[in-house]
């Protein structure tokens, strides 16, 4: 072991462990992303559901769902300190007056900021859902991944894209007419 610590050493209890974590890493980064998370708040949750992992479960029968489970869970759980944060902040800025520049000085977000806020608008079982749809999994599958029904798979499913829908509608509409005053 160097100085530094056993950084980067793999445990002969767990082989395969590096072809494991190089193959399904950036697959559940990309999930949880598509579910709304940041790419950083998707890799902190799946760095922390990876070393879980292989510290308490190197015998685990479904690694893989496993690993997707408790990265979603480290990430919701993150989201809603952040929410209540956010919240909390704003509500300390609404006490105080203004501290910056308004919306309007700091222009609009692009495109991608705006699918990226409605998809963290979405309920967080929606968003795990349509995050999973999006990987490829089927409802019977998804549903295994959750523990819940497939009925209740394609229900959150259809609500979560009739909410990005309309809300991808609503905001083209808002577009369409902000670049028709402008000249």
């Amino acid at each position: 072991m160097s100085p530094q610590g056993d950084h980067g050493v793999i445990p002969d209890e767990l082989p395969g462990f590096a072809v494991f974590y190089t193959a399904e890493y950036p697959r559940v980064v990309h999930s949880l992303m598509r579910a709304g998370a940041t790419y950083e708040e998707a890799e902190d949750a799946t760095q922390d559901a990876m070393q879980e992992l292989l510290r308490t479960r190197p015998d685990c029968k479904s690694p893989a769902g496993w690993v997707r489970t408790v990265a979603w869970h480290a990430y919701c759980k993150k989201a809603e300190r952040n929410r209540k944060r956010l919240a909390l902040e704003s509500r300390n800025a609404r006490l105080t007056g203004p501290a910056g520049p308004t919306s309007a000085d700091r222009g609009e977000p692009d495109e991608h900021e705006k699918v990226l806020g409605i998809l963290r608008g979405l309920p967080p079982r929606q968003g795990q859902v349509l995050a999973l749809h999006l990987d490829g999994y089927s409802a019977q599958e998804i549903a295994d991944l959750i523990s819940v029904k497939a009925s209740t798979v394609r229900s959150n499913l259809r609500h979560a894209l009739a909410t990005l829908r309309s809300s991808l509608e609503n905001y083209e509409e808002k577009e369409g007419g902000s670049h028709v005053h402008k000249e």
